[in-house]
């Protein structure tokens, strides 16, 4: 099953706000964990998304490379929140023993921002010039 970058933000929202009645099963941080996880996975599948649409050998290449030419096709103020966003996720996803796990308003603040680049990813290419 293939989930969209959509599916998964959407999946983190679940996390982070579960429908009224539903009983939590997992701690508040290992809900956010959870859910920071699954938004990062949403950044990292819109952005393949991007490439695919626009050079399909850019989607084969390294991330960091693909963050760098962003600044190219989209605005700078996407590229640099993409990058600001996914590298808050990606050091919320990594478990350390002596750091305290994402708090769930964390999430939800980057979950925001996650559904605000997704949209501008999905515009395609505004500029080509410096």
């Amino acid at each position: 099953m293939t989930s969209t970058p959509d599916d998964l933000a959407a999946a983190a929202r679940r996390l982070l706000l579960p429908p009224p009645g539903v009983p939590h099963t997992l701690a508040p941080g290992l809900r956010a964990r959870a859910a920071a996880a699954l938004l990062r996975l949403a950044l990292d599948e819109a952005m393949d998304g991007f490439w695919r649409r626009l050079s399909p050998a850019m989607a084969h290449s390294r991330g960091r490379t693909k963050a760098l030419c962003l600044e190219w096709y989209a605005p700078c103020s996407v590229a640099r929140q993409w990058y600001a966003v996914w590298s808050a996720l990606s050091a919320a996803c990594h478990h350390h023993t002596y750091e305290l796990p994402p708090t769930p308003g964390e999430v939800r603040a980057w979950h925001d921002d996650v559904v605000e680049l997704l949209a501008a990813l999905r515009q395609g290419p505004e500029r080509t010039e410096a």
